[in-house]
């Protein structure tokens, strides 16, 4: 009897993947679709990848580091400029 019972399982199985397989033949799709897919997936990858690297760099850019350093390397620059005034403006007379 369990034997019998296995056997009607198993085969209830193989039933229900061969209809399966045979539904998947139908929605198989066309290679112009695949690369229809394969270019949509792509164009929402590199989307995604923009997306985050632009609000990383924006995020960079409006930190506490980055604003200080911008405003020392400005005053820095505007420390020299004025160190070297009397001297560009010595040799600008001769």
């Amino acid at each position: 009897m369990r034997l019998v019972v296995s056997v009607a399982v198993v085969l209830i199985a193989l039933s229900a993947a061969v209809a399966d397989t045979a539904e998947d033949v139908e929605k198989e799709l066309t290679m112009a679709q695949k690369f229809e897919k394969f270019q949509q997936d792509v164009q929402t990858f590199v989307d995604n990848v923009g997306e985050k690297t632009k609000s990383a760099f924006l995020e960079l850019h409006n930190s506490e580091f980055s604003n200080k350093t911008r405003n020392w390397l400005s005053e820095t620059f505007r420390k020299l400029k004025k160190n070297f005034e009397p001297i560009t403006s010595s040799e600008g007379s001769d």
